[in-house]
């Protein structure tokens, strides 16, 4: 008996630190900015200053887009967020509070 109570404490301290830290959608726009400016700044060696603030400026739009344009799949302990953009499908688990891009498809 004490096994199986240890058992299940053991498993909700993590279902429960997932729960609580399962990002939103304020989170995954704040995520969308960071990471298409790190998109941009790969494809661009020796950028100017005025390049930094245009990919800036292009991260807070895409940041502002992804509201109508992304579909949340709420899994409780984590989250799928998906946007088709160009005719391609982009996909992102968010998960303890962290973001991971999937395969373009």
């Amino acid at each position: 008996m004490k096994f199986f109570r240890n058992l299940i404490v053991l498993l909700a301290f993590p279902a429960a630190a997932l729960y609580f830290t399962n990002p939103d959608e304020s989170d995954f726009k704040e995520f969308l900015t960071l990471y298409v400016q790190d998109e941009l700044a790969d494809n661009v060696p020796g950028e100017t200053e005025l390049g930094r603030k245009f990919r800036k400026g292009l991260g807070q739009l895409a940041s502002a887009a992804a509201g109508p344009l992304a579909k949340r799949e709420d899994l409780r302990f984590a989250s799928i967020y998906t946007m088709e953009i160009a005719g391609e499908r982009h996909a992102f688990v968010g998960v303890a509070g962290q973001f991971f891009p999937l395969k373009k498809h």
